[in-house]
């Protein structure tokens, strides 16, 4: 008797597990899968425009002479070039920021979520 009562409850727990499963896989494509579409969307638009106003090579050039120099004079390198850009690319940059930091919460977030979710399958589910 004792068999199939452990028996049917590892069997009910693997059931629920997979609900959860689905549950979790619905809920992440249904909620975090449009925002991520939509983050990588602008992202890709912020970088077009940016390409089409900014020598990315060469920025990447200037800052490597100045970085022989010291960290502090690549950094005022840095926010002086962006001060003189157009208005329209310093707020594609910041759009660029702004949509990368989405993205890096958005996959902490996964990560966090898929971990939880093995810590608790490992140790037999609640």
């Amino acid at each position: 008797m004792d068999g199939s009562v452990s028996k049917n409850y590892k069997v009910s727990q693997l059931l629920k597990n997979r609900i959860l499963w689905r549950i979790y896989v619905l809920w992440f494509f249904r909620r975090i899968m449009p925002l991520i579409v939509l983050q990588v969307v602008l992202f890709a638009l912020a970088l077009k425009v940016f390409a089409r106003y900014v020598f990315v090579s060469k920025v990447f050039r200037n800052a490597a002479l100045m970085s022989e120099f010291s960290y502090w004079d690549v950094l005022k390198f840095i926010y002086n070039a962006f001060i003189n850009t157009h208005p329209l690319t310093q707020v594609v940059i910041l759009i660029i920021l702004g949509v990368v930091a989405l993205l890096i919460r958005d996959l902490v977030r996964a990560l966090l979520t898929y971990r939880s979710m093995w810590l608790r399958d490992r140790r037999g589910g609640a």
